[in-house]
């Protein structure tokens, strides 16, 4: 009886090698390989975040939490958004901290411009605007807890247990949801709909390999997922 993969990891691999792109296959399972555990996961989320503020690296850290709140927070409910909403407040303003910490101004300047949209004319945010230049700041209000290492330590705990609970919340994505519908019922698979972002995205991954040289076909994803599961519908049962 022919295999069918019961896995987005081995849907994904498979296209890669029939696609003859052996990097990204490569680099696909080194990436598997290291973030199996969901808690190591989180565990590299937090630890480049807080890169991000020791390096006072503004892109990065609000690149970060602009792709979890697309990705990840977008799922939870109103009460869920406004504890993540919370949680990333505290984190930029870790990051101002960090900077005054080191005598970075320009950098804390250049936070307030990036992020104008979140923080002009928004009530939480009017006396963050003097605290680079509040040079009493580690003693005073609303400021004074984010100096202190003891709050900071338990930020960062409850941050990690709401990205573990967040993450559990995801929706599957849509090769997710294709592959979950192959386990559930293989003779069925003439019903999958292939979105077409989806397979725009493996577009991408095939540009970024080494060029298919002219002559030589390969399958694309669509080809690949049909060919896969029809083999499960048209192979003779051995029992």
């Amino acid at each position: 009886m022919s295999h069918v993969p019961n896995s987005t990891e081995e849907i994904v691999k498979n296209y890669l090698a029939a696609r003859s792109m052996v990097t990204s296959l490569k680099a696909f399972d080194q990436e598997c390989s290291s973030a199996k555990d969901a808690n190591y996961q989180v565990d590299r989320c937090i630890d480049e975040m807080t890169e991000a503020i020791d390096k006072h690296d503004v892109d990065t850290l609000c690149a970060m939490w602009e792709s979890w709140n697309a990705r990840v927070f977008h799922s939870l409910d109103a009460e869920g958004i406004k504890q993540a909403q919370g949680y990333e407040a505290s984190a930029y303003r870790l990051f101002l901290v960090r900077c005054v910490q080191k005598k970075n101004i320009t950098k804390c300047n250049e936070f307030f411009r990036k992020m104008s949209s979140l923080t002009l004319n928004n009530p939480q945010w009017t006396d963050w605007f003097a605290f680079p230049y509040n040079h009493h700041a580690k003693d005073t209000e609303p400021f004074r807890k984010y100096f202190d290492k003891t709050w900071i330590e338990i930020y960062y705990v409850s941050l990690h247990n709401f990205l573990s609970t967040s993450l559990a919340t995801v929706s599957p994505s849509v090769i997710g949801t294709i592959v979950e519908g192959i386990a559930r019922d293989p003779l069925g698979s003439d019903h999958v709909d292939f979105d077409e972002e989806l397979i725009d995205d493996f577009a991408v991954i095939a540009q970024c390999s080494a060029p298919v040289k002219r002559g030589h076909s390969k399958p694309s994803l669509r080809t690949l997922l049909k060919s896969l599961t029809s083999s499960k519908k048209s192979s003779p049962s051995t029992d």
